[in-house]
């Protein structure tokens, strides 16, 4: 019987807290120092600490790393962080808003 519980709350995505997927990599956006576009597909987040992170775009973001007026965060309603997979970009000039997905550390602080 416990088991078709498990099932269940497994299927529902109703587990207990203990089980549940890591919460997302959240950054507030007061602690970036500076970002850089490398392609149409990622922005690399340089943090005070200068840690880096890297921001990818779900799906691509036809004119990001060209857009000669850069593109505007839409952190996340009521905080001012960016969280993976879960905030949205718009490009200055086009205005196409482009969703971001998986925030990763590729550098740790400088200690």
């Amino acid at each position: 019987m416990m088991m078709r519980y498990v099932v269940l709350a497994t299927v529902l995505g109703v587990l207990p807290a203990g089980a549940q997927a890591n919460p997302p990599v959240c950054i507030a956006t007061y602690r970036i120092n500076h970002t850089d576009v490398p392609d149409d597909t990622a922005i690399l987040i340089t943090m005070n600490d200068r840690s880096v992170y890297r921001a990818k775009v779900q799906g691509g973001c036809v004119g990001l790393s060209s857009d000669t007026r850069g593109y505007t965060w839409e952190p996340n309603p009521g905080t001012n962080e960016i969280c993976a997979n879960l905030f949205t970009i718009r490009l200055n000039t086009s205005h196409a808003i482009c969703m971001m997905g998986d925030i990763e550390m590729i550098k740790p602080p400088k200690r």
